[in-house]
């Protein structure tokens, strides 16, 4: 029997909620450069460019109050600031975008310490209210994902992202949709350094309606540029269309297979 549900919708809100659960995306504007720079100072070091701070996607449980969100801030948090960190990605543009972006941010440059340049973050949401991941030996099952249903929300979101000073993407964002059956997370970190390498952390979560567990798996993936041009397809007289490597799609179809990681969250 389909679960009835009931459709939020604001100005900046949409979402549903439906079988026990409120599971809503937040849209709002780009941080004006105050909150960034006081973002800067909180994390310690400089910020990607664009940064919807207050993007959110919120799954909440009713009953139990358990919550996972997915937050720009609290992904940044993540980001590796190690002393060697700065040297994760090694081009010779990370130097001089680094000390490009300082001089650009003048005013909090007395807070900054050696970061991973490139933003890269395994974050995979932030759990609450009770709600914990523990690791597990099943994961998403896909065929139920396979089958055709309606659906009843679907939204994509950015939570931020930077050029790198001109040098490639550093991107994070979502995909949520909800189906009579249940709901379906893709949140994806994509780095692309013009020249060197291609990355890629996914966190998916899966729960269908009935069940009292989310599944989560957690994947990496990362590979040279020079890897991926070779696998571009060849046009006639052997030109190969180089703009594919813009292409997400496909660099994430043509990536070799992810290292994954399964856990499971039982509902309280």
């Amino acid at each position: 029997m389909p679960l009835d549900y009931e459709k939020i919708e604001t100005d900046c809100v949409g979402g549903l909620r439906i079988g026990g659960w409120e599971i809503t995306s937040c849209h709002m504007p780009i941080l004006s450069n105050s909150v960034i720079e006081e973002y800067a100072h909180e994390l310690g070091f400089n910020v990607p460019e664009m940064i919807f701070g207050n993007n959110y996607l919120s799954i909440r449980h009713l009953a139990s109050g358990n919550e996972l969100r997915l937050r720009a801030l609290d992904a940044l948090k993540m980001v590796d600031t190690s002393p060697h960190s700065a040297k994760s990605v090694q081009v010779s543009i990370a130097e001089n975008w680094t000390e490009s972006s300082k001089r650009n941010r003048s005013d909090i440059t007395d807070v900054i310490r050696p970061f991973d340049w490139t933003f890269s973050t395994k974050y995979r949401g932030t759990a609450s209210n009770g709600l914990a991941f523990v690791p597990s030996e099943t994961g998403i099952d896909y065929e139920k994902l396979m089958v055709r249903e309606d659906i009843l929300f679907y939204d994509e979101n950015i939570l931020y992202e930077d050029d790198l000073g001109d040098n490639g993407t550093s991107q994070l964002s979502y995909k949520v949709r909800v189906m009579p059956s249940g709901f379906f997370v893709l949140q994806r970190y994509f780095l692309r350094v013009d020249g060197v390498l291609f990355r890629i952390y996914d966190s998916r979560v899966f729960h269908q309606f009935g069940t009292d567990y989310l599944t989560r798996e957690f994947s990496t993936r990362e590979s040279s540029v020079k890897d991926i041009a070779s696998l571009i397809p060849k046009k006639r007289h052997d030109d190969e269309d180089l703009s594919l490597l813009n292409n997400i799609q496909f660099v994430d179809g043509v990536m070799k297979d992810p290292l994954v990681e399964c856990e499971v969250a039982r509902i309280c």
